[in-house]
């Protein structure tokens, strides 16, 4: 069976309406969303040193299933 996944890109919050449920309306608005639309899974890039966003997706269910690495030349 193909899963089909739902990309949330380029995803925050302005700074003067964090910690006050925005993000976790917005992603659950998303999950709904890819719900209806026949998506099983959502999925995201984060920035490793953004530790309040890691946090803050760990929070909400998310987990690591893969790494992104790269290499300046």
């Amino acid at each position: 069976m193909q899963r089909k996944f739902y990309q949330i890109a380029e995803f925050g919050v302005d700074e003067n309406f964090r910690r006050m449920g925005v993000a976790t309306k917005l992603i659950n608005f998303c999950k709904q969303e890819a719900k209806d639309r026949g998506f099983d899974r959502l999925e995201l890039d984060v920035w490793e040193f953004n530790e309040g966003a890691m946090k803050f997706y760990d929070s909400v269910g998310f987990k690591t299933y893969r790494e992104y690495k790269e290499m300046n030349i």
